[in-house]
């Protein structure tokens, strides 16, 4: 019986330390009237914040800055998780400072080559990711195009298109004003076709994994372009996707539906 626990808990220390392969721990401090920045070597994929005592956004146009503050002064201490494309999780302890003795971090994501990285469910890497959509974005022969528009600004689809169990829609925002449309967000979800009298909407947004370029504005005589990869999915009956771009401080808010006819049309990427 002593040998068999012995064996035991030597099976679940190799256990805990393998699966400590792919995780960095790091102490780090914040402050209220500064901002620190966390700097990787690879995308940003995922934030979470252990309270609400830590402000994170990623830096405008930059997929591996994350930008931090302390929303309070003196908050007890907290953890920040974040994962980054390469498949290292990233954990940190956090404490509140005045002065940080650090404001700046580079972070190297290196490991050995005998670690396996934390593998996303499509099993895509990140220059997979980019190479589809730039295939995507050459691509001549487009999708039948599907486009809604207010104000001299217009949200349109261009392309749909699958790969394994991955679906990548082709985006596009055109704004022929002078002013330039800054965007709240750019979001997609699944909503009841018809709203029941005294009834909210069922709404069930699906989040795309990787994306081109961050959503964040269209330029006065301009046009963006997006890809967006999701998981594969179709829509049930009585209900259709749709394709919602906000504007910030504004009132240009457009909404694109997609029906599951639509969908399925998706083309596939060589």
């Amino acid at each position: 019986m002593k040998t068999y626990l012995i064996l035991l808990f030597s099976l679940l220390a190799s256990t805990t330390i393998h699966a400590q392969d792919n995780i960095r721990t790091y102490p780090l401090e914040i402050t209220f009237n500064k901002t620190s920045s966390l700097i990787f070597s690879t995308v940003i994929k995922s934030v979470d914040r252990g309270s609400r005592d830590v402000l994170a956004q990623k830096a405008k146009g930059m997929g591996n800055v994350l930008q931090l503050k302390a929303g309070r002064m003196h908050f007890p201490e907290t953890s920040l998780t974040i994962i980054t494309a390469d498949g290292i999780l990233h954990q940190f302890t956090v404490n509140y400072a005045d002065e940080p003795a650090v404001l700046n971090i580079s972070l190297d994501s290196a490991r050995a080559s005998n670690n396996p990285p934390i593998l996303f469910e499509n099993e895509m890497t990140e220059s997979d990711f980019q190479k589809h959509a730039n295939y995507i974005l050459d691509d001549r022969i487009q999708f039948h195009f599907k486009r809604t528009g207010q104000y001299k600004v217009v949200l349109g689809l261009k392309g749909i298109f699958i790969r394994n169990n991955t679906i990548f829609f082709h985006v596009t925002g055109k704004n022929t004003s002078n002013i330039n449309y800054t965007i709240e967000f750019l979001r997609f979800y699944i909503r009841d076709n018809r709203r029941i009298k005294r009834t909210a909407s069922q709404e069930v947004e699906i989040k795309p994994f990787f994306i081109n370029l961050e959503p964040e504005e269209i330029k006065g005589k301009s046009i963006t372009e997006w890809v967006f990869a999701l998981d594969k999915f179709t829509i049930p009956e009585a209900k259709h996707l749709v394709i919602e771009m906000f504007e910030h401080n504004g009132g240009r808010h457009l909404f694109l539906p997609i029906k599951n006819r639509t969908l399925v049309k998706a083309r596939a990427l060589p």
